[in-house]
């Protein structure tokens, strides 16, 4: 009965999520690929980016206003984290459906719930990194559940993950939405896995301390030290 009930929240969810206030800073679609087609519509509010000193350029991007995720109140809602890890380059990059240039974390935040997906595709950026504020596309991108906590129903797996948006630079901003969400990650599941992520000390943390599951989790995958 707990299960039943927590499927039709999600599927509520589901059907709803992105409808929030406030100009958009781009929308992603998420199809499932499965017997069942499920849609899933991000309308992002909160997107800011930064570069770090590998040249790799980090996006965060929340249908949850900035304010609302420091407090670390966000009953759903959706966080994305793509790495671009190299610009395409007109006429010498293939752009073909096998080619890649950026890993992907889509984060589902459920009444309860959390399902972390994780993935790859291909970015075009319009501009250069650095550039403020800067537009990216993303091409049929892969998405399938890495990790939830148990009552998490996924009607993603396996996905595709399409769409556009603009993020501003500003590194302070995208660090507090890597902290906060990296708590709330943590709080879901329960545990914390505490690694040095490389992205972490690149950003130049005063602290030089590991964070929490974040870094392990949307920077390098799901592993355990």
């Amino acid at each position: 009965m707990k299960r039943l009930l927590i499927t039709l929240t999600l599927l509520h969810f589901w059907a709803t999520v992105g409808c929030t206030a406030g100009q958009p800073s781009g929308v992603l679609r998420a199809e499932s690929l499965g017997r069942e087609s499920v849609v899933l519509i991000g309308r992002f509010v909160t997107a800011f980016y930064a570069q770090n000193k590998s040249a790799e350029t980090s996006f965060f991007l929340s249908d949850v206003p900035l304010e609302q995720l420091l407090t670390g109140r966000v009953d759903q809602g959706l966080v994305v984290h793509l790495d671009l890890l190299w610009i395409p380059e007109a006429g010498a990059t293939p752009m073909d459906s096998s080619a890649t240039n950026a890993t992907i974390r889509y984060i589902v935040i459920a009444p309860g719930e959390v399902g972390i997906y994780g993935g790859a595709g291909f970015a075009v950026p319009h501009g250069e990194p650095g550039q403020n504020p800067l537009s990216v596309s993303l091409r049929d991108a892969s998405l399938t559940l890495l990790e939830s906590t148990d009552g998490f129903v996924d009607l993603l797996s396996p996905a595709r993950l399409t769409g556009d948006f603009t993020a501003v630079l500003d590194s302070r901003r995208a660090r507090q939405i890597h902290y906060a969400v990296s708590q709330l990650v943590t709080d879901a599941l329960g545990r914390s896995r505490l690694v040095r992520s490389r992205q972490h000390r690149a950003w130049g943390d005063p602290t030089g301390q590991p964070s929490p599951l974040w870094c392990e989790t949307l920077a390098w995958g799901l592993r355990d030290f």
